[in-house]
Order: C-alpha cells, then structure tokens, then sequence
C-alpha cells in the first residue's frame, strides 16, 4: 500500500512520461489522472481521467486540475522545464503534499551544469525553488536524477552514436566516465520512493545502473553489433564555447549539443558514483548490465 493515492502525471505521452505512466499504473493503489494541454494530438488513454487545459498553463486551471491530488509528476520536455513554477504554485495553493518536478538527468544543482546551457540552470533552479517552498512546510518534494538512457540515446543520436551511420562521435579521449540508468528503472524509483512515504520526501534520488566510458560504449556496440564504425573526435573545451556562442546567436539546437556534451565529459555532475550516493539499492531497482542494454538499444532501431 502507498503513502499516496491520487497521482496526477504530466507529460504523460513522452519519452519518459509513457514509461513512468506504465509503471504508475501498475501500482493497484494509485488513482492517475492525466494532464493534456488543448493543442496536444496525443492519444490519451481512455481508462484514465483526462484533464485538458489551455497550453498557457493558466493558473487558475491548474489549480483546479490539481485540488484533490497528493501528487503532482511532471514529465515535461527538458525544454519546457520553466514552465514549472506556476505548476509548482498552483501545486502550493491546491495543497497537494508532494511534486515531483520533471528532472531526469544530472546533478543540475552543481554550478558548472548550471553554467553549461539553459535547461541545466533552469532545472537547478526549479530544484532551489522547490527547496525553499520546502523550507517554509508549503510542499514536499523529491526528483530523480538518472543520468543517460543507452536505449533512447540510440534512437536520438546520442551519447555520440549514430547507429543508421555506423559512425560513432568521441569528446576528447573517450574517457570521461557518466552513469547511465535504463527507462523502466528511472520509472520503477519513482513509483518506490512514492510508496516509501516520508523516507525520500524531500530528496534528489540518484540513480546509476552501471557507470561508463564513452570508449566502453563504442567497445560493447561493436562487438555486440559485430560492425566496425567510423570514428570522429571532438575537442569537448572548444566545443562548448562554440556551441555557447551559437545559442547566444538564436540557433537553438546548439543547446542540444551542450547537453550532450554535459552528459558525456563527465564533468558537469554525471556520474554520481563518484559524486554522491546512488539510490538504486534502496530503491529496490533490478540490476541492469552495459551489453544488456546495448544489445536491447540496438535491437529497438533493427541494428541487430
């Protein structure tokens, strides 16, 4: 039984959204109701109460959507991630007890993530304004902190894969070290540390299933795929300032690039083993291997 019944889940037709909806559902006691902005064209599912509301967020709206919630699970775009504090306010003033903001990535609480490109910053702030609303006994909060996903970095060119191309993209010398959880285990910490109750109120819940290179990921595709890729190398230091200058000249893709880049140098707060405690045993999270998750990335795009 879990400490909370009513979830209310955004986001829930996305990348991460759709598989933390499926783990939620598979909890017998939660009651999910899912948001939808007017505009959506997603197919929501028919079993379960749908909210829709205009895509401004209004506030008086959300604080409607929300009153009579426990909790509120945010699995919005990293690039709509700003849009949190009027959900977070609503959340406030609809008295729901907990939200779980939409992070599911680094340690954006370090100042150079927070330096490296908007996202970053913004969800460290989200994070900082979720701490003091805590502080002042307005709402509890928890997040979740995964690292990189190999299976969906397959299937979005990233972590310096391109599969299609059989071509793989190194920063600097390959060895920056970042951790990596699977999708189902990012999901699973959520609906487990729900039904922890108060033990990860207030908490970033950190999460690796295995901690790698960049060179142990071009290792295990090559061998698993028993395909010779082409190699290219990138100077992570001049990277950056190109890509910062980019995104300062409006070429919004670049921001794309230095999230990567955050992710893979290892610089920026991604690999949690060294930097702080990883959640996965408490959290009762089945173990994942690096060739079980690349073999399953490379299956999901036809490459095997």
């Amino acid at each position: 039984m879990s400490a909370f019944k009513n979830i209310l889940l955004i986001g829930a037709t996305g990348s991460i959204g759709s598989v933390v909806l499926a783990a939620l559902e598979k909890e017998p006691s939660f009651t999910i109701t899912l948001l939808q902005r007017a505009s959506s064209k997603a197919t929501m599912p028919a079993h379960l109460e749908t909210i829709t509301i205009k895509d401004t967020y209004p506030e008086d709206e959300l604080i409607a959507a929300f009153t009579g919630q426990d909790v509120i699970v945010n699995c919005i775009t990293s690039l709509s991630v700003g849009d949190q504090y009027r959900m977070i306010d609503a959340a406030i003033a609809a008295k729901v007890r907990r939200y779980v903001p939409s992070e599911y990535g680094l340690d954006n609480m370090r100042p150079e993530a927070q330096s490296l490109n908007h996202v970053f910053r913004e969800k460290g702030e989200i994070q900082t304004y979720l701490r003091d609303k805590a502080s002042k006994d307005e709402i509890e909060w928890m997040s979740i902190s995964c690292g990189m996903w190999i299976k969906w970095s397959a299937h979005h060119d990233f972590l310096g894969m391109h599969i299609n191309e059989k071509r793989f993209v190194k920063w600097d010398d390959g060895e920056g070290v970042f951790s990596c959880s699977t999708e189902d285990n990012t999901a699973l910490a959520v609906v487990n540390a729900l039904k922890a109750g108060d033990q990860f109120k207030n908490t970033n819940l950190f999460l690796s299933d295995f901690a790698i290179t960049q060179n142990q990921l071009f290792d295990a595709i090559e061998r698993i795929q028993g395909v010779k890729y082409t190699v290219e190398h990138i100077d992570s230091y001049k990277f950056v300032d190109e890509k910062k200058k980019a995104v300062e000249n409006g070429d919004k893709y670049a921001t794309y690039d230095l999230i990567e880049t955050g992710f893979i140098t290892g610089r920026y707060g991604g690999h949690f083993e060294k930097d702080g405690q990883v959640y996965n045993g408490s959290l009762g999270l089945p173990r994942a291997s690096l060739d079980e998750q690349v073999t399953i990335a490379l299956k999901s795009v036809g490459a095997i």
